[in-house]
């Protein structure tokens, strides 16, 4: 037996009447094994994680694959199609998306940065409390490759902050699948400003199915895991124009300047420091902000 590949769209329907859909490749090995599922696109302008599990689908000889894998080729079609960043995950979707990894052990969902977000290359870890699971997820980032690793822990609903607002988004992780299914989740954050360069993420994917043994060729040499600590999301005293005076990846030094707020006429309404020694994991590169809109993050790395 020599494996197959079946491709398929899976469904539902509004309540508004509108039908959803995601584009499902799932690749048979020739040999009996575990499931994983893999997911591109959950936003739909994060371009490097669409291309690779696209071409997994495409290249990956179901002869040379051991278990089976599912692939979401394109997660948040609505958000791909219309070019529209940060999109949230409708609950139809995010149904569609349980419904993937049901049956599965583990599970991929490719990240990045969209149109306006420089990033620096690293991998979320999803902690569900269980050892097992844990060492498994950490042994999948390692393998992925690209050496930084964040940690992130649901913990339930966010209390609202003074204003009965809920908490941002970046200061309180919200549910994944892996909260729901009990299984390993890693969540790669590869890719930038609407690339679809997907030589890091494709790599990436090739070497955790090699970890897994999914595939038989041994991993990459990669390098050893450098977990990122304390984070610090920066963000607009009130509306401007951010001009960054740094790159991603770049270590910067506390009180360092690492960018200004100007009004339109070029009059400075925030001079931007880092906060501690830190390396720049991402950058807001489109120039209008809001009042309390994000403008980098940076994290600690050992």
């Amino acid at each position: 037996m020599n494996g197959s590949k079946e491709a398929e769209y899976i469904t539902r329907t509004t309540a508004e009447g509108k039908e959803l859909r995601i584009p499902t490749g799932t690749i048979h090995g020739a040999r009996a094994g575990e499931q994983i599922s893999i997911y591109g696109g959950q936003h739909g302008t994060e371009y490097a994680g669409i291309e690779a599990v696209q071409r997994l689908y495409r290249e990956l000889d179901p002869a040379a694959v051991r278990g089976t894998i599912v692939i979401s080729l394109a997660t948040n079609e609505e958000s791909l199609l219309n070019w529209t960043q940060f999109a949230p995950t409708l609950p139809e979707v995010k149904d569609m998306m349980l419904e993937l990894g049901r049956g599965s052990q583990y599970i991929i969902n490719c990240h990045g940065g969209e149109y306006s977000e420089a990033m620096c290359p690293y991998v979320i870890c999803r902690l569900i409390g269980d050892e097992k699971a844990e060492a498994t997820v950490m042994r999948m980032a390692r393998a992925f490759g690209v050496g930084y690793v964040s940690l992130s822990r649901y913990r339930g609903v966010p209390p609202p902050d003074k204003a009965h607002e809920a908490a941002s988004w970046w200061l309180w992780p919200k549910k994944n699948l892996c909260d729901e299914l009990g299984i390993p989740e890693i969540t790669p954050e590869v890719g930038e400003k609407g690339s679809r360069d997907d030589s890091l993420m494709y790599t990436g994917i090739v070497n955790v199915l090699r970890e897994l043994d999914f595939l038989e060729d041994d991993v990459t040499d990669v390098p050893e895991l450098k977990v990122i600590g304390d984070r610090y999301w920066l963000t607009a005293d009130e509306q401007g124009m951010f001009f960054p005076e740094v790159e991603v990846c770049q270590h910067v030094t506390a009180g360092q300047r690492i960018g200004v707020v100007r009004d339109y006429f070029g009059s400075v309404l925030q001079v931007v420091e880092a906060p501690a020694d830190m390396k720049v994991m991402s950058i807001n590169v489109s120039m209008p902000v809001k009042k309390d809109g994000y403008l980098l993050w940076l994290g600690e790395v050992e």
